[in-house]
C-alpha cells in the first residue's frame, strides 16, 4: 500500500513538474517570439500600410488562457515603416484600430487528444472601428490599404506562374475521369469546440460618396457561441451559437427612404454543415428583429399609401395624416429563413408606430441582393386616425349626398329622407367590412423594388360613394313613394276643396249677378 501511494505521489508530482514546464515553456517561446515589433512587421509585410500597437500581453500561463494585444491600429503607408517600434513617431490618424483583442485555446485538450479536439476558448476583438469611404466611381479607401503594390518583377513571376497553373489545370482537367470531389466536413479528423469569437463594442462609418450618404454602426456586437462541430457526429453535434446587436443610423439617401435608424437584435443557433452530405448547409432559421425606438423617415411604402391607393380613393379616404418617420413603440421580433439570399418571414412581426400596427403575413420576404419584395398584412389604423378618418368621409359622403337630396321636392319628404339616409349611415355601412377591434384595418399588398414598389390596399373592396349614395336612397324608396303619394292625396284633397269652394263661390258672384241685372233692368219708378 505504502509502495502505491509513493507510486502515486511521485506520478502527481511529475504531472504538477510537466504542466509547470509546459507552463513556462510556453510562456518563454511566446514571449520571445510574439512582441509588438515581429507582430507589426509580419502585418506590414503583407499589407500596404502601417501598423501601431500599444502593447502585447503575455501572462506566464499564456500557453493556457491566451494573448492580449491592446492598441492596435491600422493606417496608411509612411516613412516610419520598417523601423522599429520603440523609434516610430505616433499614427496621427487610423483607418482600422481596436481597443484589444485576446485569443485563448484550450491547449490541454488539444494536448491530450493529440491534435484531434481543437478548442478555441475565446477569440475576442473589443471595440474595433473603421471608417470606410466608397467612391462615387467604385473602389474604397481599403483597398489601397490591403492591397500592397507588387514590383516588376513581381508581376512577372506572377503571370509566368498563372500561365503554369492555366496548363496543368488544362491537362488535368483533360485527364480527368472523375469530377472534383466537392468539400466534406466529415473527412477532417479534428473536433472543433469554440466558446465565443467575434467582436463587442464595434462602431463604424461608411461614407458613400456617390449618394452623400453617411452610415453610422455603433454599439456593434457579433458573436459566435458554443461552437461544437465533431465531423464523425454531425446528426448530434453539428451547432453555432449566433448573436448580434447594433444600431444602425442614416442621416440622408436619394430615393425609398430618406433616413432611419435601426436597434437590430439577432439571436440563435444554426447546424452549419449537412449531416448527409458534410458540405456547407443552404440555409438557416433564427430570431431577430427591430427593438424599440427604431425608426425609418420616408419610407416608400407608407409614402405610396399616404398618397390614395386606387381602392382607398374610391370613398375619398387620405393617409396624409400619417407622420414621415415611423418609430416602434416596441420590439417587432420575428423568425426568419434565409436561403440563396431571400430572407422569408416564417414567424412575421408586428410593426407597431404611433400611428398604426402592420402585421406581416408569413411567407412574406425580401431579396436582400435585389431588394425585390412581398410584404401583404393588416394594417390597423391608430384610435385617433380611425376617428378623424370617419370624421373626414362624414364630410365627402355629405358633400355627394346633398345634391341627391336636392332631386326630391322641397318639404316633409325630403326632411324625412334627410333624417333617414345620414352621412353617419352610410359611412358606418361603407366602413364596416374595415372595422376590427373598433380599429379602420386596411389589408396592405406591396411588391416589386423596395425603393419604388406598387402598393395597394386589397381588402376590404370599397365601392364608389356616389353608388353607395344611390344604393341608401334606393333602400327608402318605398317610403319615398308612400310619403309622396300622401302628400299628392292631401294636395287632391285641398284641391278639390278649393276647387268646390271655388265653384260655390261663382255659383254665388252668379246669383248675385242676376239679381244685380234684374235689379238693374227694373223701372226706377213704378208706374202704381
Amino acid at each position: 500500500m505504502k509502495k502505491i501511494l509513493k507510486l502515486l505521489k511521485k506520478v502527481v508530482i511529475g504531472f504538477f513538474v510537466l504542466l509547470l514546464v509546459v507552463m513556462v515553456g510556453g510562456y518563454i517561446a511566446i514571449k520571445v517570439v510574439v512582441t509588438k515589433d515581429f507582430v507589426a512587421t509580419k502585418i506590414e509585410e503583407n499589407i500596404n500600410g502601417r501598423v501601431e500597437i500599444g502593447d502585447i500581453t503575455v501572462p506566464i500561463w499564456a500557453a493556457f488562457s491566451g494573448i492580449t494585444i491592446d492598441n492596435f491600429k491600422i493606417g496608411y503607408h509612411d516613412k516610419e515603416v520598417g523601423k522599429p517600434m520603440a523609434e516610430r513617431k505616433p499614427m496621427q490618424s487610423s483607418v482600422i484600430a481596436f481597443k484589444k483583442f485576446n485569443f485563448q485555446v484550450a491547449l490541454g485538450a488539444l494536448i491530450t487528444s493529440f491534435g484531434k479536439n481543437f478548442e478555441l476558448k475565446s477569440l475576442l476583438i473589443t471595440e474595433p472601428t473603421a471608417t470606410i469611404v466608397l467612391g462615387a466611381n467604385g473602389g474604397n479607401n481599403l483597398q489601397p490599404l490591403l492591397v500592397k503594390p507588387k514590383t516588376k518583377e513581381e508581376l512577372a513571376k506572377e503571370a509566368a506562374e498563372a500561365k503554369e497553373k492555366k496548363l496543368e489545370a488544362a491537362k488535368k482537367a483533360a485527364e480527368a475521369k472523375e469530377p472534383s470531389k466537392p468539400f466534406d466536413i466529415r473527412e477532417i479528423p479534428t473536433v472543433i469546440k469554440m466558446g465565443k469569437i467575434g467582436m463587442e463594442g464595434g462602431a463604424f462609418t461608411v461614407n458613400v460618396q456617390k449618394f452623400g450618404q453617411t452610415l453610422k454602426l455603433t454599439g456593434v456586437n457579433v458573436l459566435l457561441r458554443d461552437i461544437l462541430i465533431d465531423p464523425k457526429d454531425l446528426v448530434h453535434k453539428n451547432h453555432v451559437g449566433l448573436s448580434a446587436q447594433f444600431v444602425m443610423e442614416l442621416a440622408n439617401t436619394g430615393s425609398g427612404v430618406k433616413s432611419f435608424k435601426i436597434i437590430y437584435d439577432l439571436n440563435g443557433g444554426l447546424a452549419p454543415f449537412n449531416p448527409k452530405t458534410g458540405g456547407t448547409a443552404e440555409s438557416v432559421t433564427i430570431t431577430t428583429g427591430l427593438k424599440k425606438g427604431s425608426y425609418i423617415t420616408g419610407l416608400a411604402v407608407f409614402e405610396k399609401l399616404k398618397n390614395q391607393t386606387e381602392n382607398l380613393n374610391k370613398i375619398g379616404i387620405n393617409l396624409n395624416f400619417l407622420n414621415n418617420t415611423q418609430t416602434l413603440v416596441k420590439d417587432a421580433m420575428s423568425t426568419i429563413y434565409y436561403n440563396a439570399g431571400i430572407v422569408t418571414f416564417k414567424k412575421p412581426p408586428t410593426l407597431a408606430t404611433a400611428d398604426f400596427e402592420f402585421q406581416l403575413s408569413e411567407g412574406d420576404y425580401i431579396n436582400v441582393k435585389s431588394l425585390d419584395h412581398l410584404f401583404r398584412g393588416d394594417l390597423a389604423l391608430a384610435a385617433q386616425h380611425t376617428k378623424k378618418v370617419e370624421g373626414e368621409l362624414d364630410k365627402t359622403i355629405g358633400k355627394g349626398l346633398t345634391p341627391a337630396l336636392a332631386q326630391i321636392p322641397a318639404g316633409p319628404v325630403r326632411d324625412k329622407v334627410k333624417a333617414s339616409v345620414t352621412p353617419e349611415k352610410i359611412r358606418a355601412s361603407v366602413l364596416a367590412p374595415a372595422m376590427k377591434n373598433g380599429l379602420l384595418t386596411f389589408g396592405i399588398e406591396s411588391r416589386a423594388v423596395i425603393s419604388s414598389p406598387a402598393v395597394k390596399v386589397v381588402r376590404p373592396q370599397f365601392p364608389s360613394l356616389k353608388d353607395v349614395i344611390q344604393s341608401e336612397l334606393k333602400k327608402s324608396a318605398p317610403d319615398v313613394k308612400g310619403m309622396v303619394g300622401a302628400e299628392v292625396d292631401k294636395l287632391k284633397d285641398k284641391a278639390k276643396a278649393e276647387a268646390n269652394k271655388q265653384v260655390d263661390k261663382a255659383k254665388e258672384q252668379a246669383k248675385q249677378k242676376a239679381a244685380d241685372e234684374v235689379k238693374k233692368n227694373l223701372p226706377k219708378k213704378l208706374p202704381f
